[in-house]
């Protein structure tokens, strides 16, 4: 009976390492690994590792009813500017909805980037 409550706290504690929810409540999915390496490596692929990252935060965030992170949305909307007006200003949006402080710096970015 030992060995086997021995076992469970060890898959519960394997299972518990393997989330990237935060103590905030925030998944933050690979979001620093493919900062740096987009940083370190610029390129269209470590640009597309990134994109999918952003947007596997915000899915999982959403089917785990957690909030996205902040600045998430906001980040996505800036390298869907160049691909997707249409869904960058959803993302910026949907930035502002969840954190209604980021509201006039998001304002001033999508007055700059629609006014050219």
């Amino acid at each position: 009976m030992k060995a086997k409550s021995v076992l469970i706290a060890i898959t519960l504690s394997a299972l518990g390492a393997c989330t990237n929810v935060s103590q905030g409540g925030y998944y933050w999915g690979a979001y620093s690994p493919t900062y740096f390496e987009m940083v370190k490596n610029p390129s269209e692929e470590t640009e597309a590792k990134r994109l999918e990252a952003l947007t596997d935060i915000i899915d999982t965030s959403l089917e785990q009813d957690l909030r996205v992170p902040p600045g998430v949305y906001a980040e996505r909307g800036m390298m869907y500017l160049e691909q997707d007006q249409a869904l960058a200003m959803r993302d910026f949006q949907a930035e502002m909805e969840s954190y209604p402080e980021s509201k006039p710096f998001i304002e001033r970015i999508v007055s700059r980037y629609t006014n050219q």
